[in-house]
């Protein structure tokens, strides 16, 4: 059967995994499976894998792409594929190695029924909801001819037939009644069996369950398979007669089913998480265009083949109207998230990003390795409008915990970070560096720096750096003389957007910004701006100081608050 995620079939070996577990952690990813797998915790693994296992190839990208490009069109077809993954999900329940071959015969010839029976309502759902709208993708023009075929094989059109008889065959048993010989101190000592009953028994108006210590939560009910082994005289026997009871019930539809051996209902079986993800995907793009955020599915390009890096035009690489999803959906309005244009291309591959705390560098980075995950992925990304190319490695570096090895310090971690980045990365690698190398003094790291992007620019990789460190940012020009590279070195910083003052000069209202190219300003608004929030300007807590009258005689000082004020 042909998988909606690989347009050639999957991958016979192992798919290179292009985001490692750190950079799931950094872009904050988890929470994007999450949306994926519509909080199916069981499933979140595979959400995960198909995250961090990205296409090399963008044709599979854009296959699965035209996919959920359908499916946010049509949302009539998600919620009939939907009724397809839930007959998948009985499916797969009843998989054979669910039922080994010493669990009881009556049982494993039941589940293979059950099987069966999913497994004609699969197909048959499949075919009503891809003949219910005119779809024209690659991978749902080829599972539509996958029903047809399975649809008109002999085998299915005998199991339609029979299933029904099998069926009725087997619910011959709903109720076995049990006669229960209690001794005069009213212990049980013997059970036998005196009838079974298609119809389920009504409940009694005793609680049976009190006599045999067996919690149904009905009364008048007892399930007699929840206690292994059963501990009271005669329990076994009658266990035993139940199941051969059950296995003369079987026997006819067993002898039936030999006939039938070879069908493998499994093979539709991989079909369920392929649907759940991209399902999950075009359900996440409806939500974020429902949130007043923008969302597309972008151009994925392959970079060109060879020794050298891509340069030139076959770098580029961009996103308009970008932002972060996990960021903009915790706001009270999402629509009203910053969004951003990145970019790599002739203007820059490897960018400095300078900026203050609480600036957006980090969100910044974020997105940018979101949408590249996303994008070569398949699924809808963050963006108004984007053209990626394919990477065969994000490698990120947010800090981290204080934890680091014994006998190391923060600077051995980052560095030893930043050498796993040139071990593992090519001239096609994606970079995301959030304050690294902060370690050491500033002088220090600004000439670890430094080396870093000078490597970075030899290697061809595209990168975003984002530092505190302005005047790495003031020496990119330096940087792009001192070596050659496919791609130039250039600096981004956070522009403000100023807003008027609170009640007492404190600003409560979160800071607009955006990131831009150029260079960073020599004074820091936002740093002004977050200590006026915070009340701790000069004039702020002189005037905090005279309110509380604890300012000693003779100080002096601004009097008025926002007074000097470099915002």
């Amino acid at each position: 059967m042909h998988s909606l995620l690989w347009p050639e079939g999957p991958p016979t070996g192992p798919v290179p995994v292009v985001v490692p577990p750190q950079a799931l952690v950094d872009l904050e990813l988890a929470q994007v499976a999450e949306w994926l797998c519509a909080a199916r915790a069981e499933r979140r693994a595979f959400a995960l894998d198909l995250l961090s296992r990205l296409p090399l190839d963008a044709r599979v990208s854009r296959h699965r792409g035209a996919v959920v490009a359908e499916l946010v069109a049509h949302p009539r077809l998600c919620d009939r594929l939907g009724e397809v993954r839930r007959a998948l999900r009985l499916l797969a329940a009843h998989r054979p190695e669910a039922f080994p071959r010493e669990a009881p015969r009556a049982s494993r010839i039941g589940a293979r029924v059950v099987e069966l029976q999913a497994y004609v309502e699969v197909v048959r759902l499949l075919q009503e909801a891809l003949a219910a709208e005119d779809v024209c993708s690659d991978g749902l023009l080829a599972l539509r001819a996958d029903a047809a075929a399975l649809a008109a094989d002999e085998s299915y059109a005998a199991l339609t037939s029979e299933l029904p008889h099998w069926r009725r065959a087997l619910d011959e048993v709903r109720t076995v009644t049990v006669a229960v010989e209690v001794s005069p101190a009213l212990e049980p000592e013997g059970a036998a069996l005196i009838d079974f009953s298609r119809e389920a028994a009504a409940p009694r108006t005793f609680a049976l369950s009190r006599l045999l210590g067996e919690e149904t939560g009905r009364r008048g009910r007892v399930r007699l398979f929840r206690r292994h082994p059963v501990d009271w005289q005669g329990g076994e026997k009658m266990v035993g007669d139940v199941r051969a009871l059950l296995e003369a019930v079987a026997a006819p539809v067993e002898r039936a089913l030999h006939g039938y051996r070879l069908v493998n209902a499994q093979a539709v079986a991989p079909l369920e998480d392929e649907l759940l993800v991209l399902l999950g995907a075009a359900a996440l793009a409806r939500r974020w265009s429902s949130a007043g955020l923008p969302v597309c599915l972008p151009e994925v390009l392959t970079p060109p083949t060879g020794e050298a890096a891509p340069t030139g035009g076959d770098r580029e690489w961009f996103a308009e109207e970008a932002y972060h999803p996990v960021l903009a959906l915790q706001l009270p309005q999402p629509g009203t998230v910053v969004r951003n244009r990145l970019s790599f291309g002739a203007d820059g591959a490897v960018w400095v990003l300078t900026g203050p705390n609480r600036g957006g560098k980090t969100t910044y980075l974020r997105a940018a390795g979101v949408i590249q995950v996303l994008a070569q992925a398949g699924l809808p990304v963050p963006a108004a409008r984007a053209r990626v190319q394919t990477v065969d490695r994000v490698a990120t570096h947010f800090p981290l915990p204080e934890a680091g090895k014994p006998g190391m310090g923060r600077l051995d971690e980052e560095a030893g970070r930043v050498a796993e980045v040139f071990a593992t990365c090519t001239g096609r690698s994606l970079v995301l560096l959030n304050e690294v190398l902060a370690g050491t003094s500033a002088p220090e790291a600004l000439a670890l720096a430094v080396d870093v992007l000078r490597g970075f620019r030899a290697l061809g990789l595209r990168c975003v750096y984002a530092t505190h460190l302005h005047e790495l940012a003031a020496r990119c020009e330096e940087i792009n003389a001192s070596i050659a590279g496919p791609g130039l070195v250039a600096s981004l910083t956070v522009e403000a957007v100023p807003d008027e003052a609170g009640p007492g000069g404190r600003l409560t209202r979160r800071p607009t910004y955006r990131v831009v190219p150029g260079q960073p300003a020599g004074a820091s608004y936002f740093a002004s701006r977050i200590a006026r929030q915070h009340g701790i300007s000069l004039p702020q807590i002189l005037a905090g100081l005279r309110a509380r009258g604890v300012l000693p005689p003779g100080v002096d000082g601004p009097g008025a608050v926002g007074a000097g004020d470099p915002g």
